[in-house]
């Protein structure tokens, strides 16, 4: 018996589990700081995993140059993209974060001085959240300002994460599904249907997860952009990067890059169609608020649509976590490993719940053994066990014997013999068949457990099976 069955059936699963849990939480919280390279590896062997597959099938290459043309193709992408984006993109953000100070008190003195924005014939009362909209502005300036100089200490430790997210990449493309069958091979052969249908289910929630985040990014950027150039806002390339960015973050990326936007409106010199700052603050913030509606309604539900089933609350405080421990990767990756960790966790449970039926035969004569082995497909991915009574086999039948422990490790039948003949017992042991006794099946099923009956004919000797 493999050894994680022998512990299921003792008491100390839920002791095992729970250190094992513990030692898991405690190793992650101690290597957090080198998990980032890894993940974004992750993250990026999902999205190019079906493009690989697309040109190692249509050029018909070895995977390892299939990956080789993938990562020339796309660094000559985002070569010609940086060229014509990069620049622009970083000459709207170098001057955002240095006149931050400024836009936030100018903000705030546009806030004092209007507490009632007019737009036509409607009017918005600002008092009750002025004193929110000033807090939130303060962090998020303070945030930036914090964060912006130490990117530029820290270039050297980006160039070794780079690297070692390249070849992270490279070999989780290559090797993927090979550790995912080192991992059940782990595992005991009557539960690698299970871990195979587990895994191919959190293979499928990351996998259309991530992808939906990066069509979602370029979608809300793109609209971003298109709204706030209409708008002629300042900085309108670097505001709407940042709203596709904060559109990854569940619940609270959307507020965020709202409120961004909205300050830098408050801040703005000079306004279209002859507004107030206050007005086209109003108007950026309905903007972005049509924005979220449209994208709740229409774009999350075509993307993502039911691959995360998770309750609101869970969310919030799967963002929160994955914040505290992994930064901004962490708040990316929060909500699908809260669903995988969910996948698994009730797949484990099932199968704790429900072990494999367990079947008693009996083999009372020289023959019942061939006419069991004749009828092993009935017993795939369970447990059995034989009742084999004196003398009902012979040395001869050693090889037969052999043969079904195989047959039964192949289907995945968990299977036992109960004999008070020596010359079964050894038989049996011989083949790699487990012995055990009476006393021990009774513990297991909590009831009586059937000792051989007298021979019967050959032809009755399954309809003499019981199921316990």
């Amino acid at each position: 018996m493999h050894p994680l069955d022998r512990l299921r059936e003792t008491r100390l699963l839920p002791v095992v589990v729970g250190l094992v849990l513990l030692a898991l939480g405690l190793f992650l919280l101690r290597v957090a700081h080198i998990l980032p390279p890894f993940m974004w590896a992750a993250v990026t062997a999902y999205l190019l995993h079906p493009v690989v597959n697309r040109v190692q099938q249509a050029l018909r290459l070895p995977r390892a140059v299939a990956i080789v043309v993938v990562f020339v193709l796309i660094s000559g992408i985002l070569g010609v993209v940086g060229v014509r984006v990069v620049p622009t993109l970083y000459e709207q953000v170098r001057s955002l974060i240095a006149s931050l100070p400024s836009l936030i008190d100018t903000a705030r003195q546009e806030l004092v001085r209007n507490e009632r924005i007019s737009i036509g014939g409607l009017t918005i009362d600002t008092a009750a959240i002025n004193a929110q909209i000033d807090e939130l502005t303060k962090e998020v300036a303070a945030r930036f300002s914090r964060e912006a100089p130490s990117l530029v200490l820290q270039t050297v430790g980006f160039l070794i994460h780079l690297l070692v997210y390249l070849l992270a990449t490279y070999y989780f493309l290559l090797q993927g599904s090979r550790l995912v069958q080192r991992m059940s091979s782990l595992l005991p052969p009557r539960h690698h249907q299970t871990f195979e249908r587990v895994s191919g289910q959190v293979n499928a929630t990351f996998g259309a997860y991530i992808r939906a985040q990066v069509i979602l990014f370029a979608i809300m950027s793109v609209m971003t952009f298109i709204a706030l150039s209409v708008l002629k806002m300042q900085y309108a390339l670097a505001l709407a990067i940042a709203t596709g960015a904060l559109e990854l973050i569940p619940i609270i990326g959307p507020w965020t890059a709202g409120a961004i936007a909205v300050t830098v409106a408050l801040s703005q010199g000079s306004t279209p169609f002859g507004w107030t700052p206050m007005q086209l603050a109003a108007v950026v913030g309905l903007t972005y608020l049509v924005l979220r509606m449209l994208e709740d309604h229409f774009v999350i539900p075509q993307l993502v649509g039911r691959i995360v089933r998770l309750h609101p609350l869970m969310v919030i405080f799967g963002v929160l976590a994955g914040a505290s421990i992994g930064g901004a990767l962490g708040l990316v990756l929060a909500v699908p490993l809260l669903a995988a960790t969910k996948l698994i966790v009730l797949a484990v449970l099932e199968e704790l719940r429900h072990p494999p039926a367990r079947h008693v035969v009996a083999l009372r004569e020289p023959g019942d053994l061939h006419s069991f082995t004749q009828n092993l497909g009935r017993y795939d991915r369970q447990h059995v066990v034989l009742l084999i009574a004196s003398d009902a086999l012979t040395m001869e039948d050693l090889s037969e014997m052999q043969w079904l422990a195989a047959e039964a490790l192949r289907r995945d039948i968990l299977l036992q013999v109960v004999t008070p003949d020596q010359v079964a017992a050894s038989i049996a042991t011989a083949a790699g068949i487990e012995v055990v006794t009476s006393a021990r099946l009774q513990e297991e099923a909590g009831t009586s457990a059937p000792e051989p009956s007298p021979p019967v004919q050959t032809k009755q000797m399954l309809a003499s099976e019981e199921r316990v």
